[in-house]
């Protein structure tokens, strides 16, 4: 703590030193000047929490100077120390923020309980500062969860009611009259999975860059909302109080303004609310059918405004081809493999329209295959035994390419990788090796270092998240990411030995990004942080 004494006779500033209990208060450093104009420089440059000053000084005098400290530093404490026992200078002192008015010669006992009431109230209400200032950050963070919230509450139809509308418009500053609205709704789960790939481990980040862009074109709430769709964490969507020539406009910009930073266009879904806000849920809806209903097979529009016709030969559903894709996979011959799925994806090839609906349809059915076949050959496990790290993110990865159309390759290869990796699994109970999860753990020990996600492992192995999440705690008693956490802490443990590695070195060469995350972790298995953990090291050499 610092305290500023302020007069313009050195030998008075010299007695209050002698006679104030500076350590004792906690205070630690002592300016001096002699006149106010000095103070005001003092003031400025090391903002000092107790002010002794005097009334009466060449230049700007105690009054001024009270005056300027009450305007620009009103959290500093004053005692005024004065020669002077004058009504108007003591009232004048009150009425500017000083706490005491102690006569000059001043006694020491006197002082030192002028100081400590000064240090006490500067102490609490530095608390109180200090307390309020963690509220307002606390309610800064949640301000956009809870405005998504409202305005997720309004688009799902349960938040037309006036006083919902009442606290949106008082939240968001939104128009008090809305004779239009448009709604737009993209899915990020519409990229490509080399796009979302570089977003893995920060989904979140992909989310608030879009979200940011988005914000950024819509300027005002008196032009339109962006939020989250929390129901569905991959959806963005935007309330436009416009017509729809407008809002694509906006549309238009911000897929120019996402091309700049992810190099990557989104599809949006719209659709027009002629009745706000009773009708704007059924807007949503319509909007987001019109995105998931979107022709993936060769058009370049982005903004779909109207539902797509699907063709009348539909083709068959991946799980009425269940039993050759099974039979295909046990084979583990990689020919037979390719050709069931040419089999089954051959209708699908003269299709003039697949909807991205169809895709994510046709990925579940997948996904719920391969568990089921995994789950019948190794017994059922429960979903409770996943951590929480061991969750996926919320965007579904569909074979698009990157302008967000069906890939015929990338379906293919990844119908056969990935039911080539679930007959190795299914038949591996029958050999000694290769063990899918032994091989798992090696590939982790090898590249724990690198930015691991169970998303990542699952699409190299080709099996399926949910079996990988199961059989790896089953086979070594630990979540995969506990494994890689494990791994990571004790390749650091070593590497904490070299004294000329910083703990933010060793914490990048392991695999962290972030400094305070990996002591965290560190702290949670070893029970001490990673520089207390170097200081257990024993010393040798000179």
């Amino acid at each position: 703590m610092k305290a500023l004494l302020v007069d313009d006779e050195q030998h008075v500033r010299h007695a209050i030193q002698l006679l104030g209990h500076w350590d004792d208060l906690g205070i630690d450093i002592l300016l001096e000047a002699a006149d106010g104009n000095e103070a005001i420089e003092a003031i400025r440059a090391h903002q000092p929490e107790i002010i002794l000053s005097d009334m009466r000084m060449p230049g700007k005098d105690g009054m001024a100077l009270l005056e300027w400290i009450s305007a620009h530093t009103p959290h500093s404490k004053v005692i005024v120390i004065s020669g002077y026992d004058d009504f108007e200078l003591v009232r004048h002192a009150i009425r500017h923020g000083g706490m005491d008015y102690l006569l000059k010669p001043v006694e020491a006992d006197e002082l030192n309980a002028s100081l400590m009431k000064a240090v006490k109230s500067w102490e609490e209400e530095h608390a109180l500062r200090t307390e309020s200032t963690k509220q307002s950050i606390v309610v800064n963070r949640m301000r956009p969860h809870y405005q998504d919230r409202l305005l997720t509450e309004l688009a799902i139809g349960r938040g037309n009611t006036s006083a919902h509308i009442q606290r949106l418009q008082e939240e968001l500053n939104l128009p008090c009259l809305i004779p239009m609205c448009c709604v737009a709704v993209t899915s990020l789960s519409h990229l490509d999975a080399d796009c979302l790939a570089k977003y893995r481990s920060q989904p979140d980040l992909l989310v608030f860059s879009v979200l940011n862009i988005c914000a950024e074109m819509m300027r005002t709430p008196a032009e339109g909302v962006t939020f989250r769709q929390l129901n569905q964490p991959d959806e963005i969507v935007l309330f436009h109080w416009g017509p729809p020539s407008s809002l694509t406009h906006i549309l238009d910009s911000i897929n120019d303004g996402l091309e700049q930073t992810i190099q990557r266009r989104l599809h949006f879904g719209i659709s027009t609310c002629e009745n706000y806000p009773a009708g704007i849920s059924g807007a949503y809806l319509d909007a987001s059918s019109k995105l998931w209903r979107r022709n993936t097979m060769g058009t370049q529009q982005r903004i779909h405004s109207t539902l797509e016709s699907p063709s009348r030969n539909k083709g068959q559903r991946l799980t009425a081809f269940e039993e050759p894709m099974r039979i295909a996979a046990l084979s583990c011959h990689a020919a037979s493999v390719s050709d069931t799925v040419t089999e089954w994806l051959e209708p699908f090839t003269k299709l003039e329209v697949i909807s991205a609906e169809q895709l994510q349809q046709w990925m579940q059915e997948l996904e719920w295959m391969l568990s089921r076949w995994l789950d019948d050959a190794e017994g059922q496990f429960s979903l409770e035994e996943e951590s929480a790290e061991d969750q996926f993110p919320p965007f579904a990865e569909l074979p698009l390419d990157p302008e967000g159309l069906l890939s015929f390759p990338l379906l293919r290869s990844l119908l056969e990788q990935r039911l080539l990796a679930a007959g190795k699994a299914l038949t591996a109970q029958h050999h000694a090796d290769p063990d899918p999860m032994r091989e798992i753990a090696r590939y982790m020990e090898a590249h724990y270092q690198e930015d691991l996600s169970l998303q990542q492992i699952a699409a190299r192995f080709y099996l399926s998240r949910e079996y990988i999440s199961r059989k790896f705690k089953q086979q070594f008693g630990l979540n995969w990411s506990e494994y890689l956490g494990k791994l990571r802490i004790n390749n650091a443990k070593l590497l904490l030995q070299n004294p000329s590695l910083r703990v933010a070195k060793v914490s990048e060469m392991v695999g962290f990004q972030d400094e305070k995350y990996f002591s965290k972790v560190f702290k949670k298995i070893e029970g001490i942080t990673p520089a207390e953990y170097r200081k257990t090291i024993p010393r040798t050499g000179s």
